[in-house]
Parts: structure tokens; sequence; C-alpha cells
């Protein structure tokens, strides 16, 4: 149910991590609510006062229909913003064709929605042959990205998921080079999945370490997304996994800029449970002595470590709470 008092920051750095930070992906495990039951869960959120914190609703392409049937429980008087996924495919060749089919329906879906629904962002599975060599990464984007522009959809960002194979760590430099090679208005992104079902879903501490380190170097904006609605690095009994934290991960991108830091020590950072490491003030945040002001959040929470995916939102909020990082 959701959480009808408003939550209050402590410190500025707070509002800094959590303003627009979830996405709202009911419709994804372990949640996987059906549409109306996510729908109504999303648009009581927007009702609330800790509607700050809330990023748009997560859709598939494909569940379009499912959405405009309840068009009688949305009004144009307060549209709701859409991050919409394209349907995956195993190559380039196959997704592209997918993609202008779902780019249409996704269009058109908006016309007839009339004012109830926007376009906020898409995101997308990079198809797997997309990066079986240096050279094939650039020619994979150039043509996906074609597709968006033929559509007139590149003022959208839009953001490409890396898929983690046994060659995750080499292919990152080839992945991140290519989208930054691509940059139309600077709105092609990163994306990160960190979590899902199954253990094998979940990128070690060096996986997630790595894309954060190459990240920061680069200074390619991503989003991280699934197995991030808790704040700090925990085992997740219902589950029976250890599951990264959100808070784990912000901190790491902040500090990793600042103080220029390597691979195994973004996965200290990654690693550590303990909530009493994370410190928040008005100036800023500090990890173990490493600080950075809340100034630097602010940059990187615009432009480098933008927003998470998040099946839940008053689970976040509660764990925050429970912190003390958020009151009531």
């Amino acid at each position: 149910m959701p959480l009808n008092d408003a939550s209050f920051p402590r410190f500025s750095s707070v509002k800094t991590l959590l303003n627009g930070l979830f996405d709202y992906a009911g419709l994804f495990p372990p949640a996987a609510l059906p549409m109306p039951a996510a729908l109504d869960e999303y648009l009581a959120h927007r009702a609330e006062p800790d509607d700050w914190m809330l990023g748009p609703f997560v859709i598939p392409v494909a569940r379009l229909n499912e959405l405009g049937a309840l068009a009688d429980r949305l009004s144009d008087e307060s549209p709701i913003a859409l991050d919409l996924l394209p349907s995956p495919a195993d190559s380039v060749d196959s997704f592209c064709n997918s993609l202008q089919s779902d780019l249409n329906t996704s269009l058109e879906f908006v016309e007839r929605m009339n004012g109830r629904v926007g376009l906020d962002s898409f995101e997308y599975r990079l198809p797997k042959d997309a990066l079986t060599s240096a050279a094939s990464a650039v020619p994979a984007f150039s043509r996906i990205e074609s597709v968006f522009r033929s559509a007139g959809l590149v003022h959208l960002p839009r953001y490409a998921e890396i898929s983690r194979t046994d060659r995750f760590i080499q292919e990152l430099p080839h992945y991140l080079l290519a989208i930054g090679a691509q940059q139309s208005a600077g709105l092609l992104r990163a994306k990160i999945r960190c979590g899902g079902m199954k253990e094998e879903d979940f990128p070690s501490l060096v996986e997630l370490a790595s894309f954060l380190h190459a990240a920061i170097r680069t200074g390619q904006p991503f989003k991280a997304t699934a197995g991030l609605h808790h704040p700090l690095r925990h085992f997740n009994r219902s589950q029976a996994l250890t599951m990264h934290g959100f808070l784990n991960v912000f901190f790491a991108v902040t500090l990793g800029r600042m103080h220029n830091l390597d691979v195994e020590h973004l996965e200290q950072i990654l690693s550590d449970t303990n909530p009493d490491s994370f410190v928040f003030t008005n100036a800023g945040i500090e990890w173990n002595g490493l600080q950075a002001s809340t100034t630097s959040f602010i940059q990187d929470r615009r432009a480098l470590a933008l927003s998470i995916g998040s099946c839940s939102f008053d689970e976040p909020r509660q764990d925050l709470r429970d912190l003390g990082w958020l009151t009531h």
C-alpha cells in the first residue's frame, strides 16, 4: 500500500539523491503486477507528497494496448510519462526491423490517447551481435539510431542496455565509446541491469564496478535497473540472493569521479553493507573519509548516474525512513 504521509529528506544531499530517482517498473518481476494494479499504484504514488522522487511509468511497447484499455483512469489534465521498451531481438537486423514497427506503434498510441500520456524515453537491450568486435559496435548503433531518427524520436533519451556475457568487461570500452560516437543531442545513454530473479542475473562486484569505472572515465550518462529497490547491498531472504544497493552505486559514482578511484576501490564501496559508512550532510556525502560536495552530487545525478528502475516505490522509501535518512 502507498505511504500516504510525506517524507522529508534530513539533508539536502539526501534530496539530491532521491529527486526523480525511481522509474516505476511495477509490471516487472519480482512485483510483476497486472496492468490495472500497476497503473493504479503508479497513479496513487503520483498523488502523494513524495511524487518528487518518482520518474516515468515503465512499460513494454507490446503491452500498450493493455494500458489503452484503462484510458478512462487517465486524464489529459495530468498525463503520465511513459518509458517504453521495444521488443528485444538477437541480431541487429532483426531488432531494427521490429524497432521500426514498435516506434510506429508507440506514436500511434500516444496520438490515440489524446493527451493522456506522453513519451519520456526508450530503453532497449542491445542485440548480442552488436559487440562481437570493436569494429561492429559503431555501425550497429548507427543503424539503430537511424531508426529512431526516421521516426522523429531522437529528441527523447534512449537507453541501450549491454548484455552480460563472458566478455562483458572486455566489451565495455567498445560499448561506451560507440555510444559516445553516436551522440544526438547527448540523448543516447547507457544502461546496466543489476539483478533479476536468478543469481546469474546479478552482475558481480567487479562487473558492476568495471561498468561504473568505464562510465565515469568516458563521462557516459547511464541508468541502472532491476534488483536495486533497496538502498544498501544486502542478502534477500525471499530470493536467497545477495542484491546490490542503489546507495552504494550512487556513492561509488560521485566519489569515484571526485577521487579518481580505481575498480578495486569502487568494489569496496559497492560491497559495503554498513549504513554507518554512508554519511549525508547538507554539505555533501562521505564514505570512509572520502568526501564529495552536494554540488558534485547534483552534477552527477543530472549528467552521469541518472535514475534507477524499481518495481516498488514503497520499499526504498521505507528503507530510507528506517535508516533515518527520510523523516515523516
